[in-house]
């Protein structure tokens, strides 16, 4: 499946469990995020397609277990959260 079509079923989900997405031009970052106690993606137009499908797939991992996905789909997500695991448990220590 492309990058593109990956974004778009991945958009469906998030429709499916209702966490809304909002499509904006300015200067910030895309992202998951909660507030008041309510989840939204915030995503960035300028943003690549392949950042934003990404990010989505990350914010998406608490739901996947509890909805009906396509495999495409669901491997997707689990790679974002095997690449998301992998980032946040590198630690590089720098000395001068």
């Amino acid at each position: 499946m492309k990058i593109r079509e990956m974004y778009a079923e991945l958009l469906e989900v998030t429709r499916t469990v209702g966490i809304p997405v909002r499509k904006e031009k300015g200067n910030f970052k895309s992202g998951h995020c909660v507030v008041n106690d309510k989840e939204i993606f915030i995503l960035n137009k300028s943003t690549p397609v392949e950042t934003l499908a990404s990010i989505i797939a990350q914010g998406l991992a608490n739901h996947a277990e509890n909805i009906h996905l396509k495999p495409v789909v669901r491997d997707f997500i689990e790679k974002e959260i095997r690449t998301l695991s992998i980032r946040n448990n590198f630690n590089l220590e720098v000395k001068y």
